[in-house]
């Protein structure tokens, strides 16, 4: 079948492939289109022949011969360059030729790479449009949007013909239009009539086309042709920001603190619509079950942990609400529980007028809640026993798996913080006792440091422990183990002992789920990663997997805070000091069996993965991490195919959102910040956070990944962005650590606390202002960094 550009029947435009359309909504608009016919499916046998005849019947003479694929020039995909184009073609058996080859073209390797990259892309059938040639003095293309987004249309130009310049052979004369004047500076070989001209059938293309597009052209003096029209597949292609959260108020008190040491760094599209959705579904539960909302969907999701750059923060307004609406709570214990001090200079959002009856009822209710943890951390273990997530054989199956069970995890965080609101609003009553004593903030907390410290029980401790033990089991069996690779030594526990079979077993039954950021979604836990478990016990083994005595001193820490304090006070606040040991020990229990949950996830998350890749849904498994849930189920129902390409984009972003670095404290939106250093006697001296006493010298290491992790050698400071679970194997070889984010109840410094490892925390830009090799002095106990060599 064969249709005259401009008269091609609705009912056939869809099969007549993008090009062809684009030509016939180009004649649509007036513009001035050279005459030309589309060849319908043009794979058939007759079909370069019915075209060669048709093309001597209407006795036309030089002719462009192009590719109109159905999958090509649509909104999703360009497929720009994919198939065959032949310009000045002439005679009937060059026409024969060249069509027959543009059909060619779909089965290209070219094309075939394409489609198999961008999902969904592959074009079913060929057709082929031949239009006579525009004898052209300068050819090029009009974006009716410039790429860089500063606002009007982009026209490149070239002397000739157009095709050296969309294929990118030549380098083009360019200029900006705006919109409004339709004039632009510095055309080149451009008139500026031409320039308008080209211009004024741009616009009215985008007018009728309904959207912003890339349109072909060639003039002879100031007649212009139109010969191309395709969408632009890349404006709405994502930033950095693109995932921010949007209901944030500019006097909106924001903070990167506790979040950041749950969830540091830059997360994934994924993780924002999985496990910080549970996060944030959590809080807002939580508020919302005290009174601070009358229901939690009268807090917008994405509003309690708020996501900029796609790092974390908390927004301390929302939180607030548990301080106004319940008696006996108020904004400096939210402050405390959150960020570890009271903060000043910040906006106070005015009080809500709230009833004495029901400050008294949200009470109850919030006492309740956090005074029984043992039941939270029954139900959420239940919860975590019974998360299995079936796999199946195909990708829309495992969707609809997953989907129907995301409740699993917003759940297991809403009993995850019942655990952290009891060890808070604890930490918090010892602080505000300790204030009252008149201490200063910095002295209260080394204080309640020093109550925490020698708690037994506590899963997060069990680790290093138990990774211990299944070091000295392998010593044991063979006591040059130390000298093997990781790989051999990977290979080696496939095939050990009974005794070290039984204790790496039990390591990883106990803390196999677990990871470094665990609830990052594209995080291998460690049973899944058996090269990261064998670099942790290589470090382990390298000490001599030896357990070493500490001194207690939790007894004399307690007395000495009780000092001066008799009577029932002095009961009231034993009781607290007890509380709050007990709360720690939960809410490091909670923390791992919801990361349990978590990890079941991901394990789903990365059969999908696998899934999407064997149907041609995406080009690697890789991929899967860079789409939110939502947008996963579009691509598998092939509503959204164009999602492959903002995946790919979303990877190449998540290097620079890596880089970003925030205030802990914000007010508004939080934006990147250039590194900061304080200076001090000729030395470099940089303040944080106490978390652990003690003090330590030696060479500085920037541990930025496992990788670099790796590296560490016996006495080593290790300086990183924050204190994570993952990284505790490596405690018993350092020295001392630095990190830019963390706070006391943080889990990496519970566990430093109980290894005697000096910790400072807290301090700005950590890894991009000390380097590796550089010698620094850390103070556990006043809090600082020296860099003194």
């Amino acid at each position: 079948m064969i249709y005259d550009i401009g008269r091609i029947p609705e009912e056939a435009l869809p099969h007549v492939g993008g090009k062809a359309r684009g030509l016939q909504q180009l004649m649509e608009c007036g513009l001035n289109v050279p005459a030309g016919f589309v060849v319908m499916d043009a794979g058939r046998e007759e079909a370069a022949d019915e075209a060669a005849a048709y093309y001597m019947e209407r006795g036309m003479g030089r002719v462009a011969v192009r590719s109109s694929a159905t999958a090509e020039d649509g909104a999703e995909f360009s497929s720009a360059g994919q198939y065959r184009t032949f310009l000045n073609v002439e005679g009937e058996d060059a026409v024969r030729q060249a069509v027959r080859d543009c059909a060619a073209s779909l089965s290209s390797i070219t094309a075939m790479v394409y489609a198999s990259v961008f999902g969904g892309s592959k074009s079913e059938q060929m057709c082929v449009v031949v239009q006579e040639m525009a004898d052209a003095e300068v050819s090029g293309v009009c974006f009716t949007q410039h790429p860089d987004g500063r606002g009007g249309l982009l026209i490149e130009a070239v002397e000739g013909l157009g095709e050296a310049l969309v294929s990118g052979r030549v380098t083009a004369a360019a200029c900006r239009v705006d919109e409004t004047t339709l004039t632009a500076k510095d055309c080149g070989i451009l008139s500026p009539e031409l320039v308008r001209r080209i211009a004024e059938g741009a616009l009215l293309a985008k007018a009728h086309f309904g959207r912003e597009l890339d349109i072909e052209w060639a003039a002879r003096g100031d007649e212009v042709f139109w010969l191309q029209a395709r969408p632009i597949t890349v404006t709405d292609e994502p930033d950095a920001f693109e995932l921010d959260s949007r209901d944030v108020r500019d006097d909106d008190v924001v903070t990167t603190c506790n979040v950041g040491e749950m969830l540091p760094g830059a997360v994934t599209p994924l993780s924002l619509s999985t496990s910080v959705y549970a996060i944030d579904y959590g809080m807002r539960k939580m508020i919302a079950h005290v009174g601070g909302a009358k229901h939690m969907d009268d807090i917008p999701s994405g509003t309690c942990i708020a996501s900029f750059g796609n790092h974390l923060c908390i927004t301390l307004s929302r939180l607030y609400a548990i301080g106004d609406h319940v008696l006996g709570a108020n904004r400096e214990g939210v402050e405390l529980s959150i960020t570890g001090r009271l903060l000043k200079n910040v906006p106070r959002p005015p009080v809500p007028k709230v009833g004495k009856l029901a400050k008294v009822n949200n009470a109850r209710r919030y006492f309740s809640m956090i005074l029984r943890p043992e039941r939270a951390c029954r139900r959420l273990k239940a919860l975590a026993d019974g998360a299995e997530i079936p796999a199946r054989d195909t990708a829309r199956e495992q969707l609809k798996e997953i989907s129907d069970r995301l409740w699993m995890m917003n759940e297991a965080f809403w009993w995850h913080y019942i655990t952290s609101g009891h060890s808070g609003a604890m930490t918090s009553a010892l602080f505000m006792i300790l204030m009252a004593d008149g201490l200063d903030a910095d002295t209260a907390k080394a204080k309640i440091a020093g109550v925490l410290e020698d708690i037994d029980g506590i899963e997060s401790v069990d680790i290093l422990r138990s990774l211990r033990c299944a070091a000295r089991a392998l010593l044991k069996e063979k006591p040059d183990i130390g000298t093997l690779s990781a790989q051999e030594l990977a290979q080696y526990i496939r095939t050990c002992g009974p005794e070290s079979r039984r204790a790496l077993g039990d390591f990883l039954k106990r803390h196999g789920h677990r990871a470094i950021r665990e609830a990052e979604m594209r995080s291998r836990s460690w049973h899944a990663d058996e090269e990261s478990l064998c670099h942790y016990l290589k470090t382990v083994i390298a000490t001599g997997a030896e357990e070493t005595a500490k001194t207690r001193t939790v007894d004399k820490n307690i007395e000495a805070l009780l000092e001066g304090k008799k009577g029932l006070l002095r009961w009231a606040v034993k009781s607290i000091i007890a509380q709050a040991r007990k709360g720690v020990v939960n809410r490091e229990y909670t923390k791992s069996r919801s990361i349990r949950v978590v990890d079941r996830f991901k394990k789903a998350y990365r059969h999908l993965a696998e899934l999407m890749v064997r149907e041609g849904m995406l080009a690697d498994e890789d991929l899967v991490f860079f789409l939110r849930h939502e947008e996963l189920v579009r691509l598998a129902d092939g509503s959204e195919p164009g999602l492959v390409k903002r995946a790919m984009a979303r990877r190449r972003l998540l290097e620079q959102q890596k880089t970003f670095r925030f205030d802990e404290v914000c007010v508004g939106r939080p934006r990147p910040r250039p590194a900061m250093l304080q200076t001090a006697g000729g030395a470099k001296v940089l303040t944080g956070i106490a978390l652990s006493r003690g003090v330590a010298t030696g060479r500085a290491r920037v541990v930025r990944s496992v990788a670099e992790a790796n590296e560490l050698q016996p006495g080593e400071i290790m300086v990183a962005a924050f204190t994570d679970i993952g990284w505790s194997p490596y405690y018993c070889v350092l020295g001392a650590l630095v990190t830019e984010m963390g706070s006391a109840l943080s889990h990496g410094a519970v566990v430093a606390r109980e290894y005697a490892l000096p910790v400072v925390s807290g301090v700005a830009d950590a890894t991009e202002v000390i380097r590796t090799g550089d010698i620094v002095c850390v103070d556990g106990t006043a809090g600082t960094v020296a860099i003194v060599g």
